[in-house]
């Protein structure tokens, strides 16, 4: 199943090309629509246009598992390219609202374009029948990483 010598199945490896190609792909069709927008930016945007176009702070952080402070550097750079806006909420000064700007909304349904194409490629010669046994797999590949990673200790999120 690996390959000689490697100690890491070639599935693995395979499945590990695959996410950094993709990953690659996307990055390259976001900046060939001419925004200086990195993944974790871009993420959050998406994020705000999934949830109706407005979050705050603290929901952004938990979302995604990442720290209060990162949260705010990430926002704070978005807020100087003109995709989004915070608003203090008017009962808590500690509480901030994140709202997608025209020129978010814009990134994000340009974004929808080329993410749906790179998907497309990444799909291309399955079969529905190759396509639903992949996603079994992943599945259940999914739920062998949430085991483990709570018997390491991790908190796990959906």
């Amino acid at each position: 199943m690996g390959e000689k010598g490697s100690g890491i199945p070639s599935v693995v490896r395979e499945f590990i090309c695959v996410d950094r190609l993709h990953h690659a792909c996307v990055d390259a069709g976001i900046k060939s629509l001419g925004y200086d927008i990195h993944r974790t930016q871009h993420i959050i945007l998406m994020h705000l246009h999934e949830t109706g176009g407005a979050a705050s702070q603290k929901e952004i952080a938990d979302r995604f598992g990442i720290s209060p402070a990162a949260v705010a550097t990430t926002l704070k750079s978005l807020e100087e390219k003109g995709c989004i806006k915070r608003k203090t909420d008017g009962g808590d000064s500690r509480r901030n609202t994140v709202e997608l700007t025209d020129t978010g909304l814009k990134i994000v349904e340009k974004s929808h374009r080329k993410f749906a194409e790179t998907d497309e490629a990444l799909i291309r010669n399955l079969s529905k029948e190759e396509l639903a046994a992949l996603e079994n797999c992943l599945k259940k590949m999914t739920e062998n990483m949430r085991e483990y990673a709570k018997s390491i200790g991790l908190e796990v999120r959906s």
